[in-house]
């Protein structure tokens, strides 16, 4: 493992933003954030996983470290990095959980068939295990981070157990927003059904994006068969807005289906996965609940 380095230390209360009726009436908890990193496992890979860890500091009136979540940072399977979406990563500290993001490989440097990608946040799951050993693990994931995460818990082995999964506005599946991605660039996607659509410039970038890293169709529809049921029977809070133009609502309709729990904010788009809408808007007061739900045996 990497020199663990301390980069902030600082109270915060989900970056400002009124926590919409949560449950946990309590003071701002202080968060220490670390940067360290931790070997690729793959045999003759120099490379070394970069990894942030939020954690939140035990005070006089709270307890804290409830559980340990991977956030698996969204960005087009392109894009992105550990320091991506901070707002949420400090609002779940908050909630008490240790959390651990990650730069991990993908794109046209690390595309699907080359299985980097996966390697890397396997390696990142075990760390995660290996160091929290005491803690419940559970993965949360935006954007293409909630496909990974969902994916993830239906594919890792039996013997890794995770507690639960949150996958927010997640591409759930690939070639589907692929398809969507498609139509409004030939300008038919009103009329194909779609309501809230990009433009086709924007959407060309997208699709452009995505595909460096699944590279053709096939890929894409092979990997939504992980994303089609909870064969592994992991609490799942499927967390999506009705305005979403970057992942429509059939792109999540599959998991929709099996969720324990499903949560439409209305008239929100993707910008969910970057921060935390005030008011009644705020779904941390879900995600608490569903917390608890989820760790009450623990």
């Amino acid at each position: 493992m990497g020199n663990c380095q301390a980069v902030n230390n600082k109270a915060t209360s989900a970056d400002g933003h009124d926590d919409g009726g949560s449950s946990r009436k309590q003071p701002p908890v202080d968060v220490t954030v670390t940067e360290t990193s931790i070997p690729s496992s793959i045999e003759n890979d120099k490379f070394q996983i970069p990894i942030k860890i939020f954690t939140p500091t035990t005070t006089a009136n709270s307890t804290t470290k409830r559980a340990v979540v991977f956030f698996i940072h969204g960005g087009i399977f392109a894009l992105g990095d550990m320091h991506s979406h901070p707002t949420i990563s400090h609002a779940l500290c908050q909630l008490g959980l240790v959390v651990v993001t990650a730069s991990f490989r993908n794109g046209e440097e690390a595309p699907h068939e080359s299985n980097v990608t996966m390697r890397d946040l396997n390696d990142v799951v075990d760390h995660c295990l290996q160091t929290y050993k005491d803690l419940p693990f559970g993965l949360v994931g935006s954007s293409s981070g909630g496909f990974f995460a969902i994916h993830l818990c239906q594919t890792l082995h039996s013997t890794k157990t995770i507690a639960f999964c949150i996958p927010i506005c997640p591409v759930a599946d690939p070639f589907k927003r692929a398809s969507y991605l498609r139509s409004s660039i030939s300008g038919s996607a009103k009329s194909d059904g779609y309501n809230a659509v990009h433009t086709p410039e924007k959407s060309k970038y997208i699709l452009e994006k995505q595909l460096s890293f699944w590279q053709s169709d096939k890929c894409m529809l092979e990997a939504r068969e992980s994303t089609r049921s909870n064969t592994k029977n992991v609490p799942t809070l499927l967390i999506i807005g009705s305005a979403d133009k970057n992942v429509p609502f059939d792109v999540t309709n599959e998991v929709q289906g099996w969720a324990t729990r499903t949560v439409v904010i209305g008239g929100k788009g993707h910008e969910l996965c970057d921060k935390i809408v005030e008011g009644y808007g705020c779904y941390l007061p879900d995600i608490e609940r569903f917390l608890e739900h989820c760790l009450r045996e623990e």
